[in-house]
């Protein structure tokens, strides 16, 4: 079963390298002799001697970055720049597995609650909480706010939305924005001040559906893990990797464990920040770094309470709360176990008897809902820490997610 999917996954992404290909690669008979053409490291010291030490040593820079011989022979180089190539697809002429579990998309609900609508704006999130606008008077999320749909559409969605967009929303959303923010990428200044709309322009089209790619966390050349959101970069230098755990907290991502490495890759989105305009107008990236209990403090002290809006009904100035799933996931029993977002959320699968990282980053329910089904991609990430069969730990998540569903729907009458 694992090879038919595996044989129809395949042709789909035959057919969608066809349709994103930007630039003609050469053929694996003609990499050695492209390579040996390359003079990179003449200018490129750095990156090539990382590089060389890769598992990616073997193969030409011309590979990834289309026009390095033309860019390399030109009488003046720094006007015939090679392509910084920033697709998934150049990944997947030889990761085909990752990336195609990354583009999966299965819409439909793991449990009770959440999960991916096949349309988004068919489940706008009031449709479960009928008073959120009303608890977010006057902010720009009451235009529109839907429920999320899978990484493959991270960009998209961003793009559709009606509510108001700034440069900065983009760090998560597109790897060139957020590699090259800070510095002027394609005739612009990437920062707070930046036109959304010019910087979306300049976004190639084969990426404006899924937007950050796979060298958002892995660096290409040294074949890493790594981080490039600025704003968490910032946050790190201030607070360490884990300011709630004084024993794994790193100062650098460098110098961090392999488990908070793993959190810190989803860290770059999936926290609590400020980003866009505030009360007073003033545009921000900033990543607070800090747990619920100590943002109110952080927030009056920093930024005097102006980071977000003024609430439309009561006429206060308030904080509009993110998604600090990291935040959140700090000092929990699983954190202090050992877990990371990729024991639970990028799980090893058996495919053709090899056990391989799926990049599906989706709920752990969904893969052990395949996993008692016998599919393809079936795994039981929860088995790592318990011993109770699959379908008792499913009933007794639901049981949690009922719960917090009801104290949810009863704060929103408060």
């Amino acid at each position: 079963m694992g090879r038919k999917w595996l044989m129809a996954s395949a042709l789909m992404l035959t057919v969608s390298l066809v349709v994103a290909a930007r630039w003609q690669a050469p053929s694996p008979d003609d990499f050695a002799a492209v390579k040996a053409k390359e003079d990179c490291r003449d200018c490129h010291r750095a990156v090539v001697d990382r590089y060389a030490q890769s598992a990616h040593a073997g193969l030409a820079c011309s590979q990834c970055h289309a026009g390095s011989l033309t860019h390399q022979e030109a009488d003046d180089p720094a006007k015939v720049l090679p392509v910084v190539d920033f697709r998934i697809e150049s990944c997947a002429s030889c990761h085909r597995f990752q990336a195609e579990t990354y583009l999966m998309d299965e819409p439909g609900t793991a449990g009770l609650y959440g999960g991916t609508p096949a349309n988004p704006h068919e489940h706008p999130k009031t449709k479960d909480f009928p008073l959120y606008n009303k608890i977010v008077a006057g902010h720009g999320f009451t235009k529109e706010y839907n429920e999320d749909r899978s990484h493959k559409f991270v960009l998209r969605d961003h793009i559709d939305i009606k509510r108001p967009k700034n440069a900065a929303c983009l760090n998560c959303k597109a790897t060139p924005v957020a590699y090259y923010w800070g510095r002027t990428w394609k005739g612009i200044k990437l920062d707070e001040n930046a036109s959304w709309e010019e910087v979306i322009a300049r976004i190639p089209k084969e990426v404006q559906d899924y937007g950050a790619s796979c060298t958002h966390c892995h660096d290409p050349h040294s074949t890493q893990l790594r981080i490039i959101n600025k704003a968490l970069q910032a946050a790190i230098a201030e607070r360490g990797v884990n300011p709630y755990w004084a024993e794994k907290n790193a100062k650098s991502f460098a110098e961090a464990d392999r488990q908070q490495k793993e959190i810190l890759l989803c860290a770059q989105c999936h926290v609590e920040y400020v980003c866009g305009p505030g009360a007073d107008k003033k545009t921000r990236f900033v990543f607070s770094w800090r747990k619920v209990r100590d943002l109110d403090a952080f927030y009056r002290e920093q930024f005097g309470y102006q980071q977000d809006w003024v609430h439309a009904i009561i006429g206060e100035p308030l904080i509009k709360s993110q998604h600090p799933e990291t935040e959140t996931f700090w000092e929990s029993k699983y954190e202090r176990a050992g877990a990371s977002c990729v024991t639970c959320h990028m799980p090893k699968v058996k495919v053709n008897g090899r056990l391989l990282t799926s990049h599906w980053l989706t709920s752990p329910l969904k893969y052990l809902d395949r996993f008692v089904q016998g599919k393809p991609l079936g795994a039981y990430p929860c088995g790592e820490c318990h011993s109770v069969p699959p379908t008792v730990l499913r009933a007794q998540v639901l049981r949690v997610q009922r719960h917090v569903d009801e104290v949810q729907k009863r704060v929103q009458q408060a």
